[in-house]
């Protein structure tokens, strides 16, 4: 029987061992995709940091039980979107997602003070490092009650001011994972053959990443007029040539992946004394510098009433600085949830059911209706005038 044990032993080990080496692989092309395009850029570029503290609370107001065949996504800072469901579910069902701001190098030593009442989950999956505080609110369901959640947190905001030389940026690695997520066609920024042409057209012979992101970052300021849009995505608003800052993002994006730059878009709220609504918007990528900031909607701010925002009324001064007067709350577009509903349950596919731009809390709900749903952003330190 000695001997038999014997034997066994070795196809034990090989296995073990074949096991870690497989897990460390795996761990290892996750982690390459997650972080190799996010360098840490010089400290010199990240200046006149200033005391953050905030206090945002999250109602929901008026909720009734309404039994209906619907299901709603509503993004706090969009219109609702809904779907009609394939299976016919009763059950009262609310979900709260909550994007949850973290360290990034203009936002520094985040810390929370207070939740209440505390999520169910902290869950972070994507490549963009996300982070969702989930509650699933279906048993706190009364009729014709409100629902609150507070959140108090505190940072350091950095302006960002980055120098840069264009003889020095590095080259792309068009094979890394990264580079391929970054420059990839999407909903509501589809690269179609007439992005792809006008972005050629917009750079010319131009080769220099850095120049070619300045000639689309002025071509965004110059040709597109803010207007709130009627609906999202660039193949409405390019043609119109006229958004939002949530378009103005969407199509600065687009037009600089389809010229192979990465970029993605940034989702936040501005805290500062001259303003305090949502804002969106961009970072592209650098090699030897990392995600550099780019907002063509202040820049062409700045182009039409100067001294309104930082800069001294420079359009170009939003492209590769940024005051400090935002707070991010997640990057990217049309973020996956998590955990996700349960759109099995209700017969209908989870492709495509996305918050476009996470600023701030989503809900999925269906059998209540929602008399109001809004978050409110309270400056408990740092209501500074910037500019």
């Amino acid at each position: 029987m000695k001997q038999n044990i014997t034997h066994l032993k070795y196809p034990i080990i090989f296995f073990v061992i074949a096991i870690l080496m497989l897990s460390c692989f795996t761990t290892s092309k996750i982690q390459e995709v997650k972080s190799n395009m996010i360098e840490n850029p010089s400290e010199k570029f990240f200046i006149n940091p200033r005391d953050v503290e905030l206090k945002i609370t999250y109602n929901l107001k008026g909720i009734k039980i309404s039994p209906s065949d619907k299901v709603t996504l509503y993004e706090f800072s969009e219109e609702p979107v809904v779907w009609t469901m394939e299976t016919k579910c009763d059950k009262p069902i609310l979900l709260l997602y909550i994007a949850r701001q973290q360290d990034y190098l203009n936002q520094r030593y985040v810390e929370y003070i207070n939740i209440e009442p505390k999520p169910d989950e902290i869950i972070s999956k994507d490549i963009d490092q996300n982070i969702i505080e989930f509650w699933n609110l279906s048993d706190k369901i009364e009729e014709g009650k409100d629902i609150t959640i507070t959140r108090q947190f505190r940072f350091k905001a950095y302006e960002t001011a980055f120098k840069i030389d264009p003889e020095k940026v590095g080259e792309y690695n068009s094979v890394n994972p990264s580079y391929r997520y970054y420059t990839r066609t999407q909903e509501f920024a589809e690269l179609t053959p007439e992005v792809i042409q006008l972005a050629k057209e917009i750079i010319g012979d131009e080769n220099n990443p850095y120049f070619q992101a300045k000639a689309i970052y002025n071509w965004c300021v110059n040709n597109i007029a803010y207007v709130y849009p009627p609906n999202r995505g660039i193949r409405f608003s390019l043609p119109r040539k006229t958004g939002d800052c949530g378009e103005y993002s969407l199509i600065f994006m687009s037009l600089c992946r389809a010229v192979g730059i990465p970029a993605r878009v940034v989702n936040g709220h501005w805290c500062c004394k001259e303003k305090k609504n949502y804002h969106v918007w961009n970072e592209f990528y650098l090699p030897d510098y990392g995600w550099i900031p780019a907002d063509a909607t202040d820049g062409r701010t700045n182009k039409d009433n100067p001294g309104k925002l930082a800069g001294n009324g420079d359009p170009d001064y939003f492209l590769g600085n940024l005051d400090s007067g935002r707070f991010i709350s997640s990057k990217g577009t049309s973020i996956q949830l998590y955990p996700s509903p349960p759109w099995h349950l209700w017969g209908l596919a989870d492709t495509n059911k996305n918050p476009i731009f996470f600023q701030t809390a989503a809900t999925v709900y269906t059998n209540i209706t929602i008399e109001e749903q809004k978050a409110n952003v309270e400056i408990i330190k740092g209501d500074d005038i910037l500019w």
